[in-house]
């Protein structure tokens, strides 16, 4: 159990390249790896605690709804309120990350889920003494920059949870959690809204902050690097390789937005409520997470990340079609479903690619600037919709947001062709392209008067 100041020591090693350091651990090279990975019980520790300190992320947007609801009555201060704190969570995730990994990893990440905790519980307070809705909306602000890098630090801890031949389906299953997560979390804020007032919500989410703290101490850490900039490698957005993932990100979260946004107005063109688009996207959810399953078992996709990805995004794109065309429920409930599977493999794709492109000392940060990048696309996304309905009606809007990810595509299989006129491998990462450097070569953190654990 980890003490006060962090885990025991030896659970600071780092995995060994051809497997795992501990005697005790899985050894199966044979089995298939999404076995491999649910046996080994420390994976299982990491995706508990990861969920518990999802959930009030996930469920944080429609609470706040409710709490705008609940002391003004509108619910569009709820939703400014909601956006505030994503936004200050996205505008956040660099900084908030960068000091995650300048102290140790495992501390970090339980001081910002105490932050969390702490400033969720003061919301629940200041929604019972109904205060002013600018006090509202400065613990809003505390809320998304206390959340800012909690996801991107439980990504970086994953690295020194399971060995390296098993980090292929560690993301997948990561992308799966997410997806799990955000069906999970507004469906239980939903519920949980039926039968108690926001206030109490807000008081479970921060006991659910709490219990993510107590599993954390339990998984390992990583130490803090030390040195200057140049030992502990260049910042995540000047990476050799990283910046187009990152823009990837921005893509998807562009058309997620946008999509997300639509369904609404989508479902009321057919006669439907808008209140049914909640079950709806839940199928898109639910595509995406069979896929990230299947995906964990493919293995290193890295190997040809740009033609992968490039498919995945027409996926994307062609299954927009047939959502803004379908002409009754059961045929927009099955497009949904495929319109969602290639999210999760993507979401994987470029967590396993950060891993192999951003140096170690600076990995919290750089797996935090990805979901924030999605969640700037995303807030474009709804907000460019939002005003492309006033001229236009669901279907054409969404066809319109087809062009996002196809045009995405082009672009990674022009990448790709290039890459091959210069005569370069078509693989992502350092283990595939020769020009970039391995995050291992720089400051790991260590002290030069400790021995390291690490073998060769």
């Amino acid at each position: 159990m980890a003490g006060a100041s962090g885990p025991a020591p030896d659970t600071l090693a780092r995995w060994p390249k051809d497997g795992p350091l501990r005697p005790n651990a899985s050894m199966d090279t044979s089995s298939a790896p999404l076995r491999r990975l649910l046996s080994q019980p420390t994976f299982r520790r990491w995706a508990l605690a990861n969920l518990f300190a999802r959930l009030p992320l996930t469920m944080n947007l429609l609470v706040l709804v409710l709490v705008g609801e609940e002391v003004t009555g509108s619910v569009a201060t709820g939703a400014t309120l909601a956006g505030i704190s994503t936004f200050c969570a996205g505008a956040a995730a660099q900084w908030r990350g960068r000091r995650l990994d300048r102290v140790e990893l495992n501390l970090g990440l339980r001081q910002d889920l105490v932050a969390s905790g702490v400033a969720v519980a003061v919301m629940a307070t200041a929604t019972i003494l109904e205060a002013p809705v600018g006090v509202l909306a400065a613990i809003a602000v505390v809320q998304g920059i206390a959340f800012a890098a909690v996801l991107g630090g439980f990504r970086a801890l994953l690295v020194h949870a399971v060995p390296p031949r098993d980090l292929a389906a560690a993301n997948a299953m990561d992308a799966v959690f997410v997806e799990v997560a955000f069906i999970a979390g507004p469906a239980l804020a939903g519920v949980l809204a039926l039968l108690a007032p926001p206030s109490a919500v807000l008081a479970l989410m921060a006991l659910a902050c709490g219990v993510a703290v107590v599993l954390t101490a339990r998984l390992p850490g990583r130490p803090p690097h030390q040195g200057d900039r140049v030992a502990v490698g260049p910042a995540p957005l000047r990476t050799h390789g990283a910046t187009p993932i990152y823009l990837l990100g921005l893509v998807l979260g562009l058309a997620l937005g946008g999509f997300e946004a639509m369904i609404p107005a989508r479902l009321e063109d057919m006669g439907m409520s808008a209140e049914a688009a909640g079950p709806m996207l839940a199928l898109t959810a639910a595509g995406s997470g069979v896929a990230g399953l299947v995906a964990a078992n493919l293995g290193d996709q890295l190997r040809r990340g740009r033609v992968v990805a490039a498919v995945l995004m027409v996926v994307f794109a062609a299954a927009l079609v047939p959502a803004a065309l379908a002409p009754g429920l059961a045929l927009l409930g099955i497009a949904l479903f495929v319109t969602g599977a290639p999210i999760a493999p993507l979401n994987a794709l470029a967590s396993q690619a950060l891993q192999r492109i951003i140096a170690v000392p600076r990995q919290a940060e750089g797996f935090s600037l990805y979901p924030a990048t999605i969640l700037i696309g995303a807030g474009l996304g709804q907000f460019g919709t939002g005003r492309l309905l006033e001229v236009s009606s669901a279907t054409t809007v969404l066809l319109g947001l087809a062009i996002i990810p196809a045009v995405a595509a082009v672009g990674l299989i022009t990448a790709a062709l290039r890459r091959r006129a210069l005569g370069l491998p078509p693989g992502v990462g350092a283990d595939h392209d020769p020009t970039v450097a391995d995050p291992g070569s720089y400051a790991t953190g260590v002290s030069t008067d400790q021995p390291s654990v690490r073998t060769a």
